[in-house]
């Protein structure tokens, strides 16, 4: 049986193909269009599915999508009825906005079905719990999906045993973390709705000096639950993007939002810090409450909040939970994983037979296919004997390399498949990457990738941590060893790297340790600011030459330019 699974569609649309439930291919619209954030009909992400597996539209039996239109209707029209005297003007377009949204969302679905494919519209939060529990290694697991909305949860939990999926308790819009983390992500002077992760990195640059005024905005309530202050937020009932996410009362308090070219001051960095120390406060009352529900030991999150890995690393540390499961694609592209895992299972009774254990759901180019781009392109390149030995030579001399290898990661974090590489021990080599190639702000921070059995011997309570999504603590006598990982707070974003989930970049790892004693790189995306991470050996040349990396090796070639 195939199941094409759609993730997104007002942003981050994405496919999904699972087939006899296993999956077979995944990607984000945006790495194929080259449009951040990319939205809509992923056509172009279907296609992809399809190909991977070699069979038509036709073959499909089941499309699956992310959210179900007529109870996303059913309850955001009533009650944007209800603000209509606060704004008369932007309620009734929003009510025309969401008419057509949905009218449009259920067309572009009703078009990927082929001659026979049944069309299912899935529970948004179910589907995101679905999307980390059905590819967890846990039989029984408590679920927590966190994001921006859903039809109208914002907060979902419930507990997983099996194949079956049982909702507990949930908070509904507006009281929304996501929200409340979007609006200040926009009075900060950033992008909302995709530079959250900026405001996570600058917190820790600042001390929480506001956190008890936060603490009035995010009101903790018994069971679990917890209710905002709405009085401090305008954006439920005017448009985020005309008048701002936070309200004049806010502003009264804190000031007039950051404009995007204004420096960085103080208040902004505790601003963040306090933000992000009541989120992880709120995620670990409910997380607290959820475990004292299920009794379970083991956690799976999912939802965009749940791609704050400060957040992650607290609930790990401080949490009930022996264990947390995070799927790489935490946002609204991983839900067509778990809308094609849910059906599969809810359809063929079948037991739990698909783990992930790496993220290589993408396109990938053939030693061939790149050989050919190259030579059409006549750009001078190596074929050295030894790809892996090469490249760590080239990071030990302090080069900054482009590393293009295989299948590409599902999810927004770079993975060691397309990635750019460097030495994490020179001091000079974050402001040199944020400077000269990433061109973007020197407070955010770059990831190691460490071998996975190593990485316990240089950050605290690191056993495993395979997509990317955990903060933890760098032993504070190896700080000074390892800078270039090293955030300002003494933590580091790690990813831990096996043989087995990817032997080429292991490899390469295990090179590196022998030249300069560190069992790590440095490992950030390969893209510049405000552009996808590179499909092709195209946009991978592209952004190497377009930018101060020093080389590149794609696949089993290396370029490099001229010192």
């Amino acid at each position: 049986m195939n199941i094409l699974g759609i993730g997104g569609y007002s942003h981050d649309s994405a496919a999904a193909l699972v087939c006899d439930g296993q999956l077979v291919a995944a990607v984000a619209e945006e790495r194929l269009t080259r449009i951040k954030h990319q939205g809509g009909v992923p056509r172009r992400a279907v296609q992809f599915c399809l190909d991977t597996a070699g069979i038509s539209i036709d073959d499909i039996d089941h499309v699956c999508c992310y959210m179900r239109p007529g109870l996303r209707l059913g309850k955001r029209i009533p009650y944007r009825l209800t603000q209509i005297l606060k704004s008369p003007t932007y309620s009734a377009g929003y009510i025309a906005y969401e008419m057509q949204h949905n009218a449009e969302y259920v067309l572009g679905m009703r078009g990927l079905c082929g001659r026979r494919a049944a069309l299912h519209f899935m529970h948004h939060h179910p589907a995101h719990a679905a999307s980390a529990f059905l590819v967890s290694p846990f039989e029984e697991a408590a679920l927590l999906s966190i994001d921006y909305v859903g039809e109208w949860d914002v907060t979902w939990a419930g507990v997983g045993r099996g194949t079956t999926i049982t909702p507990l308790f949930s908070e509904h819009y507006p009281n929304s973390l996501g929200v409340l983390y979007t609006g200040l992500t926009d009075y900060l002077g950033f992008a909302r709705a995709s530079d959250e992760y900026k405001v996570m990195g600058l917190a820790s640059y600042g001390e929480p000096e506001y956190a008890d005024e936060f603490r009035r905005i995010v009101q903790l309530l018994p069971g679990g639950r917890y209710r905002i202050d709405l009085s401090w937020l305008q954006c439920h009932y005017l448009a985020g993007s005309r008048c701002g996410y936070m309200s004049p009362k806010f502003i009264q308090r804190f000031g007039a939002a950051r404009k995007k070219d204004e420096p960085i001051g103080r208040k902004h960095q505790n601003i963040a810090a306090s933000l992000q120390c009541v989120l992880e406060e709120t995620a670990l009352h409910v997380a607290r409450h959820l475990h004292d529900a299920t009794k379970s030991k083991r956690l799976c999150l999912a939802g965009g909040v749940a791609l704050n890995c400060s957040m992650n690393g607290r609930l790990l540390r401080e949490g009930p939970f022996d264990e947390i499961f995070v799927q790489p694609a935490a946002g609204d592209d991983g839900i067509a994983i778990g809308a094609a895992l849910q059906k599969h299972y809810e359809l063929t009774r079948a037991p739990r037979g698909f783990e992930m254990r790496h993220a290589f759901w993408g396109p990938e180019h053939s030693h061939e296919s790149i050989k050919r781009f190259l030579d059409l392109a006549k750009l001078p390149y190596e074929h050295p004997a030894n790809v892996i030995e090469r490249t760590a030579d080239l990071l030990v001399e302090g080069r900054i390399v482009g590393w293009y290898q295989g299948r590409m990661e599902f999810g927004p974090r770079a993975l060691g498949a397309r990635s750019i590489l460097a030495d994490p021990t020179r001091a000079d080599m974050k402001d040199l990457i944020n400077m000269y190639v990433k061109h973007r702000e020197e407070f955010r921070p770059f990831a190691p990738s460490c071998l996975a059995e190593r990485a316990g011997e240089y950050f605290d309570g690191c056993t495993s941590s395979p997509f990317m999504l955990f903060v933890y603590p760098v032993k504070k006598e190896l700080r000074e060893k390892v800078p270039a990982i090293t955030h300002v707070d003494g933590t580091a974003r790690v990813q831990t790297v096996t043989r087995d989930a990817n032997p080429k970049y292991y490899a390469l790892i295990e090179a590196f340790e022998r030249r300069r004693g560190v069992p790590m790189v440095l490992n950030t995306s390969f893209n510049v600011m405000g552009e996808p991470i590179v499909n092709t050996p195209a946009d991978a040349a592209r952004c190497f030459f377009s930018t101060g990396m020093d080389a590149l090796v794609l696949g089993d070639f290396v370029l490099t330019k001229s010192p």
